[in-house]
């Protein structure tokens, strides 16, 4: 026979129930509120933060932070300096992330129900910040004691040496202590330091043996050439390249370290110095007519020339100089071809003294059989025109030019052959394609078509309409070609 539960305890399994639904809907509102607010018995640098949010704890951080100082005491002369006099920096955003880290997991949060936690203040420290501070104290007790330092001389080319005095100095390191102590607990503090006589850690003479040991690294040749052109290292280079490591970084904590070349530096002059040396190519210009034939060569170009071996050179260099010996030695160059262009010419201009570009403006100057003919293209507009070029010991220049001016009229002066000055009032047309060398009409003339004595003064004289016509027809920039 089935038994049946009494009234009285179903009664008070309900009231179980309830307490645990009671609990745990209690238990989800906590775990759900403390997600993003500080948990019980949290504290940062000894401040309860429970119930803040991330932020509200970082702001709080913050202010506590600008007020904190430290009190520090020389020979009974205090001096109140804040944590950034100090070189010391709070960081409230890294703090406040690490006051939250338990709130990322449920168990974290409900352990906080029975522990407690503080979270120091996180901070960072400048140490030359520090150090400088501590400095400015000694230099207000008295006179710093001076270590012997070596330095570039002002031009650059030389090492000299400084020398070194007796003095005071503190122990900084209870200053740093104390600095530690405020950032991390944000609580101020009070240090005392007593000023010590002491004597330089670098004596004079060996900053001055160590100033002589860069010098006679200074003093070593370097020089590298492409066969042509000889690349020498200057005093200034080469002083660029010595290091002295400073106490503490060699040889102990109290000495000069040893002055030696900077493998990287005298690489680094090498490459650069290779690199000066590199020819660029020069492109080439093909002529092409219009079926895309290449038929003559425009400009030829030039190929160029880029070192191949400078990281070679550059441990050699720097090998040699460790061992206190000069160097010498060559860059070697890897071929670059030169690339082509191309351009566009006239059809059947490949045969002509110039090779214009289609419906492209020039003037033929040929002195051979003494006329003038201007072509747009391949095709001749005017001429041959015949003309007198310059007399002998004054002739017409010959190659390729461009129309630089035009004048309608002019007076022209120069010399004779024998240095007589000569003045020809209003010359016509005159189309200049260099310097003073002009075509130009010239009245004075009956007959054209000849050369040698009687001839101009290096001028291209022409019938008057004739040089009317190449002044109205050519312009700015127009090709010249005069040729024999």
């Amino acid at each position: 026979m089935m038994r049946t539960l009494s009234t009285r305890m179903k009664w008070i399994l309900g009231v179980v129930a309830g307490l645990v639904v009671l609990v745990a809907g209690a238990t989800a509102g906590y775990a759900a509120y403390f997600a993003d607010h500080a948990l019980p018995g949290v504290t940062v640098a000894g401040v309860a933060v429970t119930g803040q949010t991330q932020q509200e704890v970082a702001d709080a951080l913050r202010q506590r932070a600008e007020g904190i100082a430290v009190a520090v005491d020389v020979d009974g002369t205090t001096t109140t300096a804040s944590l950034a006099d100090l070189g010391v920096s709070v960081d409230p955003e890294a703090t406040a992330a690490a006051a939250f880290e338990p709130n990322s997991s449920v168990a974290g949060r409900l352990r906080a129900l029975v522990s407690h936690r503080d979270v120091p203040a996180v901070a960072t420290t400048d140490e030359a910040a520090l150090a400088s501070f501590a400095d400015g104290l000694s230099a207000a007790a008295g006179t710093p004691v001076q270590d012997a330092t070596v330095a570039l001389a002002e031009d650059g080319t030389s090492f000299q040496a400084t020398p070194a005095s007796p003095g005071i100095r503190l122990d900084a390191s209870p200053l740093a202590d104390a600095a530690g102590t405020a950032a991390s607990t944000l609580a101020s503090q009070t240090v005392a330091l007593r000023p010590e006589e002491v004597q330089p850690a670098v004596t004079t003479e060996d900053a001055r043996a160590a100033a002589d040991a860069a010098n006679a690294l200074v003093a070593l040749d370097v020089t590298l050439t492409d066969g042509i052109t000889d690349f020498t290292a200057t005093p200034a280079d080469k002083a660029s390249w010595v290091t002295i490591p400073a106490p503490g970084d060699e040889g102990g904590a109290d000495a000069l370290g040893t002055p030696a070349f900077d493998r990287d530096k005298v690489a680094a002059w090498v490459l650069k110095t290779g690199e000066s040396s590199n020819e660029d190519p020069v492109a080439g210009v093909n002529n092409v007519n219009s079926r895309g034939d290449v038929v003559s060569v425009a400009s030829a170009g030039e190929p160029g020339w880029k070192v191949s071996n400078a990281d070679v050179v550059a441990r050699a260099v720097f090998d040699s100089l460790s061992k206190g010996q000069s160097f010498s030695g060559d860059f070697d160059y890897d071929r670059v071809e030169q690339e082509f262009t191309t351009q566009l010419i006239a059809d059947g201009a490949e045969n002509l003294v110039y090779q214009a570009a289609p419906g492209e403006k020039w003037i033929d100057i040929d002195l051979s059989n003494y006329t003038v003919s201007a072509y747009e293209g391949a095709t001749i507009v005017r001429g041959p025109v015949s003309m007198v070029p310059g007399m002998p010991g004054l002739e017409t220049v010959t190659g390729t030019y461009h129309v630089t001016r035009q004048v309608a009229s002019e007076t022209m002066r120069g010399n004779d052959l024998d240095g007589t000055p000569y003045v020809t009032p209003n010359v016509p047309w005159a189309t200049y394609f260099y310097s003073g060398y002009a075509l130009h009409g010239a009245p004075w003339r009956t007959s054209f078509g000849w050369g040698g004595p009687g001839g101009s003064h290096g001028c291209v004289n022409m019938p008057v309409d004739e040089a009317k016509w190449i002044y109205d027809w050519a312009e700015i920039g127009t090709t010249v070609v005069s040729h024999y």
